[in-house]
């Protein structure tokens, strides 16, 4: 199953192999940022604190959006609903 972010034509979810493969060089990045930034400005820690906590719950997402693609099949993906016409 496809899933995308944001809309229909968003970003596409990775596959769980891809992100798991992609998950270390990510967290490495922004902990380098998160330190760098620390280092440069020590009272920042509390905007950094959430900061980390909002990255991790992106990629916690992400995950669960690649694990729900890989379990679904496409004939049960949602397809739009019909408009119905309301009689009085």
């Amino acid at each position: 199953m496809e899933i995308r972010t944001q809309s229909k034509t968003g970003p596409q979810i990775p596959s769980r192999s891809d992100f798991a493969a992609s998950l270390p060089a990510q967290i490495d990045t922004l902990s380098q940022q998160w330190s760098d930034r620390l280092n440069h400005d020590p009272a920042s820690f509390a905007a950094v604190e959430v900061e980390i906590h909002d990255q991790f719950r992106r990629l916690a997402d992400l995950m669960t959006a690649s694990l729900l693609a890989e379990a679904t099949s496409p004939k049960d993906q949602a397809r739009p609903g019909k408009k119905l016409g309301w009689q009085t």
